[in-house]
């Protein structure tokens, strides 16, 4: 060290620790440096070591003058880290230039072992600039240092980030390792499925947290970073082998790798939860089946439904439709799970209650079309029936069965007369209950009148003789109306099928006179039109 740089670390010794010759606990000279201890004696005495520098200071280190002196003292614990005594770069010694020379390994980061280094000029260090050796790391923004200083002391230091005095920079010659001194080990069975479970091992500084990475045949399982890991099938033959990396404030993170296990084995399929079964155990209906549980998970499922616990031929997908055939039949299904490496375990659900008839629909309801008169011919009008089912029909006159009418077409009679008709429609199916549904009512069975008007003209007066008949109605009973200029003149009853009367005080002239039959039970309604002149 040339004199001035002497001089210039006497600046550093005098700024930083002038007054400062108490123990731990000492008020600290400014709101960011603390002096925990003093003198090669005194920091002994609180288990605060020089390294053995207090029996060989006078030695030069790196070519730094030899005693109390930072740049000396900072050598000295480099060479006992392992490095040799040779100054690692040309030029000067002072404390300023260690950071610039070996920028290449100066950080912002400190780390126990690493030199904590000052600028000249930057507080607290004077124009030579300062070095120190970090002890320990508290936290990212608070360190404890140990340091010599020229024409000064020995001295441990606490420094704090806040309030200045914080170095500018740490260089990293040789820090203290985190060494692993017991491998991390494996423990648990090297098998499919089975749980395999991590230790940290030991590591030669306490207080190290630790995050874990398994490797199936030294390359990285993605995302197995938990204490324990599964095999799975994709490590099936491979070794398994856990790294730790060991994570403590002031140390590099270290790794340390477990002992490989066996080459994974095949596991055993286990059923966790049985297969179950949904869907309506109805003819007709379709049953789903669950896969059910499996651990691990299984690679492959197949399917066998069972009725009354024997196998359904061709019953082989999830789905199973049941068929008329089902019947009062109990249904299961049997699932067997495969995985590579894996025996295959066939596992079978519980039992369905028996299978209940299914139910019979048409696309819509029948009708009945045609004429509601004697003579005429109503046709059944039905929807498409379900496939392989069989249709009966009967028609119904006033709810009691028509004997022999029991086809798709009925020809009204003049028994029909007066009564209204529907079709009732019978459909069945095996293993389907039965269907009956009804066509609504036909309108009242009527027949169509043919009216016959004869007159007699007289003074003022008109007698006359109408005569209903129908077809299939014998004789036409009912009323009689006659009308003119929508005046009721005469109501007569009918008498087998004719009515007769004499109609009074007319008057004079030509007038349109209307014979109008009355609607009855087995008859419509019906009107003859004659035009009279009245002398």
């Amino acid at each position: 060290m040339t004199r001035s740089g002497r001089f210039a670390a006497f600046a550093v010794s005098a700024l930083l620790f002038v007054g400062f010759s108490v123990t731990a606990g000492a008020v600290p000279a400014s709101a960011s440096i603390t002096t925990l201890c003093s003198g090669y004696t005194g920091c002994a005495r609180l288990g605060m070591s020089n390294a053995g520098y207090s029996a060989v200071s006078r030695t030069m280190y790196w070519r730094m003058y030899g005693g109390h002196n930072c740049t000396n003292y900072a050598a000295y614990r480099m060479i006992r880290a392992g490095l040799p005594n040779a100054r690692p770069w040309t030029g000067s010694g002072n404390a300023t230039n260690w950071g610039t020379k070996m920028a290449s390994i100066t950080t912002a980061t400190p780390r126990v072992g690493s030199i904590a280094w000052w600028k000249a000029g930057v507080k607290p260090a004077g124009s030579a600039g300062h070095v120190a050796y970090v002890e320990q790391v508290v936290s990212a923004n608070e360190i404890i240092l140990s340091q010599d200083s020229w024409n000064g002391d020995f001295s441990w230091t606490r420094i704090v980030k806040t309030g200045g005095g914080w170095p500018s920079g740490f260089v990293h010659f040789r820090d203290v390792a985190l060494l692993n001194t017991r491998a991390p080990t494996v423990t648990g069975t090297s098998k499919v499925g089975s749980v395999l479970t991590a230790t940290a091992g030991t590591w030669s500084q306490a207080g190290a947290v630790f995050s874990y990475q398994w490797m199936q045949d030294g390359a990285p399982i993605t995302g197995a970073t938990a204490t324990t890991f599964t095999p799975t099938l994709a490590q099936q033959g491979k070794a398994i082998t856990v790294r730790v990396t060991a994570v403590k404030l002031g140390f590099p993170n270290t790794p340390a790798t477990s002992a490989a296990t066996t080459a994974v084995l095949p596991g055993v399929l286990t059923n966790t939860a049985r297969p179950t079964i949904a869907g309506e155990p109805q003819v007709g209906e379709t049953l789903s089946a669950s896969t059910g549980t499996w651990n691990p998970a299984a690679q492959s499922l197949a399917y066998q439904w069972q009725a009354d616990g024997v196998a359904i031929p061709g019953a082989t997908s999830r789905t199973l439709v049941l068929g008329p055939d089902r019947a009062g039949q109990a249904i299961s299904v049997a699932v067997t799970a495969a995985k590579t490496g894996y025996a295959a375990v066939t596992t079978t659900s519980t039992p369905s209650a028996a299978v209940a008839p299914g139910t019979l629909t048409l696309p819509a309801a029948p009708t009945v079309a045609g004429t509601t008169q004697p003579g005429h011919v109503l046709t059944l009008v039905l929807p498409q029936a379900p496939p392989q089912s069989r249709v009966a029909v009967q028609w119904m006159r006033n709810a009691v069965p028509v004997a022999g009418a029991t086809g798709r077409s009925y020809t009204l009679t003049a028994a029909d007369a007066g009564a209204r008709v529907l079709a009732q429609v019978t459909v069945t199916r095996p293993g389907y209950r039965t269907l009956t549904t009804r066509t609504s009512w036909s309108a009242v069975v009527r027949a169509t009148p043919v009216i016959t008007v004869t007159t007699q003209r007289l003074k003022r007066r008109v007698a006359f003789a109408a005569t209903v008949t129908a077809t299939g109605v014998r004789p036409v009973t009912g009323l009689l109306q006659v009308r003119s200029r929508g005046k009721l003149l005469k109501q007569v009853t009918l008498t087998n099928g004719v009515a007769r009367a004499t109609l009074t005080r007319l008057p004079r002239g030509t007038r349109v006179y209307r014979f109008r039959y009355v609607t009855s039970t087995k008859v419509t309604g019906g009107r003859v039109d004659r035009r009279i002149t009245i002398r």
